[in-house]
């Protein structure tokens, strides 16, 4: 858990993270989410067709999710 909160931390992609701990994608996911529900990240979804870069964007119109560290999750990385 503790890995997968740090390379967020540091901006990493869900599908660099997944290479990164030779992870199965919806296996973090699945991980990431019941982070989420224990209050470590938060899951932000931003509307493509709102974004400055709509224009260029191949996702048009799609949300685009996103995780980040809470408070908890942060203190929880300070933990040794």
């Amino acid at each position: 858990m503790k890995k997968i909160l740090s390379e967020i931390g540091k901006g990493k992609t869900i599908d660099e993270l997944a290479g990164y701990l030779d992870m199965n994608r919806s296996m973090l996911l699945a991980m990431m989410d019941f982070m989420v529900d224990e209050g470590y990240l938060e899951k932000i979804s931003i509307q493509c067709s709102a974004c400055y870069l709509s224009s260029k964007c191949s996702t048009k119109n799609e949300s685009i999710k996103m995780y980040a560290l809470t408070r908890k999750g942060k203190e929880f990385l300070t933990k040794r």
